[in-house]
């Protein structure tokens, strides 16, 4: 939680310094600036969110697979997460992070629902004045007359103009300009912006970067409320004294909402950029700062999210073209899943041990490890049994393991026997001691268990009849032997060569 938080911040910082240069890109050219920082805001919090824990599935349109193909966000990214955020996690033993990745939660939380409060109360109280304020027609428009409140637009969902009884007043063309700045703030939603945008901060309070891009969104939108209100044809000397005028007067400022007061810098920033005049190369330095403000943005995409220690483990390693292994994170540990192995029929859970090894819960004397490449990236999955490799496999990507299992549906499926099934099944079952056209692991198990299958086999007696009774949900063929005292049950997969990779037969209480 604590590596997320830091990224977090590393994403939000880019974006911030993306929203900065874009707004500079928009002022040199007259444009608009708030939808910078409302991507910058939404951005910030959307952003590592689904990077770090969301997925997209691409349909298969031209019909390769039977199921569509899943793209983590995570491994899209292409810029490597800085390494401090991920030895955060790794420095602390596993007890103690746990413990401050809850407390840290419970911070969160706590933050979020005081702003909530906070929010709420100031809507209370906004409700509660303006039962004393009164209604009034000012240049056209229907506003509410406050004694210390104002200009400004007041409420969300029916949003009203308030104005301070001095504007009353003043002379007309003062009070047109006031008017129209308020009402452009009115036709351009701005309470509505600004009510989401801080639904955002409250989201992420902890986060400063999303409470600077909430100071400077405000900013914004009263920049662009002064450019459309002089657009409409609005005198710019005396917008601007009005503006000057009402900043002098400083009426009570109304939480959260548009207001046309400002501080004395702020204001003296707006005055500067409604006098300004466009600069003989403004197309170009606007262009180039739009470019730096997109490639901010990119950079902010590309940062890898820091992960758990354990979830460089997780992925697919393939066995065979219908066998799969599948790492998850769950838990102090991982699951492993074995798809197409009928001695591996449910997960099992393991607990690092050390270095990439891993023990197996409940089954002692068996570990799993995990082998790096030179860049320190797992590749290989190996699986062993009191001292002995038994599983050692390579890590392949997602559409390969889709591939894998749509190949294990379709055998299922189609309950049709392996090529070259029944000839290896006959020469399993004529010469207990050959490994011909076998694998060189199931030659050496055979070998190891070859007393003890051979005493069995001689109380079974010999092979009368055999018949192909299906595919397996573990992609096996299955086989019934009618011997002389028992019948036993035969279970092949065939690699694509037609090497026999494994084989299993039992009766009804014994199997070798």
């Amino acid at each position: 939680m604590i590596a997320w938080m830091l990224y977090a911040l590393l994403v939000s910082t880019a974006l911030s310094i993306a929203a900065l240069v874009a707004e500079h890109a928009g002022r040199v050219r007259g444009g608009v600036t708030r939808w910078a920082w409302v991507a910058a805001l939404f951005g910030s919090l959307v952003l590592p969110t689904a990077l770090a824990f969301g997925s997209l599935t691409i349909p298969d349109i031209i019909g390769a697979t039977r199921s569509p193909t899943p793209i983590v966000l995570r491994d899209v990214t292409s810029i490597p997460t800085p390494v401090v955020l991920l030895d955060v996690d790794g420095a602390l033993p596993l007890a103690r992070t746990v413990d401050v990745d809850t407390l840290a939660q419970a911070t969160w939380a706590a933050m979020s629902g005081f702003m909530v409060s906070l929010m709420a109360a100031a809507s209370l109280w906004l409700r509660r004045r303006k039962r004393g304020w009164r209604e009034a027609r000012l240049c056209g428009e229907r506003v509410l007359v406050a004694s210390d409140a104002g200009p400004a637009v007041v409420g969300v969902v029916r949003s009203r103009i308030v104005v301070p009884a001095w504007l009353l007043q003043v002379g007309k063309d003062r009070q047109r300009c006031a008017i129209a700045h308020e009402r452009s703030h009115l036709s351009a939603r701005d309470p509505q912006v600004v009510a989401l945008a801080l639904a955002v901060v409250a989201c992420m309070p902890w986060n400063p970067w999303l409470w600077w891009q909430f100071h400077r969104l405000r900013r914004a939108i009263e920049i662009d409320c002064d450019a459309r209100v002089l657009r409409d044809g609005h005198d710019p000397v005396v917008y601007c004294e009005t503006l000057l005028h009402v900043g002098r007067q400083r009426s009570r400022a109304t939480p959260i909402l548009p207001a046309m007061s400002a501080s004395a810098s702020f204001l003296e920033r707006r005055i500067r950029q409604i006098l300004r005049r466009p600069g003989r190369w403004a197309r170009v330095s606007a262009a180039t700062l739009g470019c730096v403000a997109s490639a901010m943005a990119v950079v902010a995409a590309q940062v890898t999210p820091p992960g758990n220690a354990l979830d460089r483990y997780t992925g697919f390693y393939e066995i065979s073209p219908i066998s799969l292994v599948t790492v998850e994170r769950e838990g102090n540990g991982l699951t492993i899943g074995i798809t197409g192995q009928v001695s591996v029929p449910h997960p099992f859970h393991v607990v690092p041990t050390g270095d990439a090894r891993f023990a197996v819960e409940g089954k002692e004397g068996t570990t799993v490890r995990f082998v790096d490449d030179a860049q320190g990236r797992p590749v290989r999955f190996v699986a062993t049994q009191d001292g002995r490799d038994v599983i050692d496999r390579p890590r392949v990507d997602t559409a390969r393991a889709t591939r894998i299992r749509a190949a294990l549906a379709a055998r299922i499926e189609a309950q049709k026997p392996f090529p070259g099934s029944e000839k290896a099944l006959q020469l399993l079952l004529s010469d207990t001691r050959s490994s011909a056209g076998m694998s060189a692991e199931l030659a050496r198990v055979r070998s190891e268990n070859r007393a003890f299958r051979e005493r069995f086999l001689a109380d079974l007696g010999p092979v009368q009849s055999y018949a192909f009774t299906g595919v397996t949900k573990f992609g096996s063929d299955s086989y019934r032997v009618i011997r002389q005292h028992d019948t036993e049950t035969v279970l092949l997969v065939l690699d694509e060569d037609g090497t026999l990779a494994s084989a299993l037969q039992y009766t009804g209480t014994r199997n070798w």
